[in-house]
């Protein structure tokens, strides 16, 4: 399994802690030691790049690439490899209605995220759980593309948006419905590494948790599943490894051939 040139690395519940709200070290130190042996790592999360950026991932780890809102865009340092856009007109409705019934909603391009608020009811349940920097004020939207127009409503709202036509909605919680061009899905940014940099599946691990890493796991060789994953996720998953508590990225690493037991930390 030394053959193994790229991995890619969910972020919560797979490097980040939510029991604690922090990275666990032992899957930073390890991390680092693979890429100091010649691994490309790759972020691959449905956070956006700000999210991520605003909790300190990025000075942790100097990360070869991002997969960024779960396959909606895919970026390197200075490159964007491809960014799925809502279309202008579209973006434009849905905050038209947003504006019209004093509906809170924030706005995502690839690298930052923008708020409109109006009742701060949702706004507040939505961060008490998902915990991230708060975005910028709507004031500093620049006209930059959209990527996604994320609205805090609850579901008995989501009939305001019925005649917005060419988007897919995605409640994926109760106080907020997202609106992108189409269905996002983790393995288009690893297809656009692989298309990048000549590698190929079997070259590639990954490390997930969730049922939005099965397709991860069905498209690389070796597909790494967290100990407190979802039953679901493991059973696509080439290997299952201990809890993100106990070491699971430093142990699925091991087990891989990628680091040396005596020598992870």
């Amino acid at each position: 399994m030394n053959k193994i040139k790229a991995a890619f690395f969910d972020f919560d519940w797979t490097l980040f802690d939510h029991k604690t709200r922090s990275f666990i070290r032992s899957a930073i130190e390890s991390i680092k030691e693979i890429q100091r042996n010649g691994i490309k790592v790759f972020i691959n999360s449905a956070r956006s790049y700000y999210s991520l950026a605003g909790l300190d991932t990025f000075n942790l780890i100097n990360f070869d690439g991002f997969v960024v809102s779960n396959g909606g865009a895919c970026l390197l340092e200075n490159e964007i490899l491809y960014a799925h856009y809502l279309p202008e007109t579209t973006a434009e409705q849905i905050i038209k209605i947003c504006e019209e019934n004093k509906i809170s909603y924030l706005l995502s391009t690839t690298k930052k995220s923008f708020i409109r608020e109006f009742d701060k009811e949702n706004i507040n349940s939505f961060y008490e759980v998902f915990y991230e920097a708060y975005a910028h004020p709507i004031s500093e939207y620049k006209n930059e593309k959209i990527m996604i127009v994320q609205v805090f409503c609850r579901k008995e709202q989501d009939y305001l948006f019925s005649e917005v036509k060419g988007v897919f909605p995605n409640r994926f919680c109760e106080w907020v419905t997202e609106f992108c061009s189409k269905e996002f899905i983790k393995s288009e940014g690893i297809n656009a590494i692989i298309q990048k940099f000549g590698l190929k599946p079997d070259e590639i691990c990954a490390f997930g948790d969730d049922v939005n890493d099965i397709d991860m796991f069905k498209l690389v060789k070796y597909g790494v599943c967290m100990g407190n994953g979802k039953e679901e996720a493991k059973k696509y998953a080439y290997h299952i490894t201990t809890n993100i508590e106990d070491d699971g990225i430093k142990n699925g690493l091991i087990h891989l051939g990628l680091i040396k037991k005596s020598n992870a930390n």
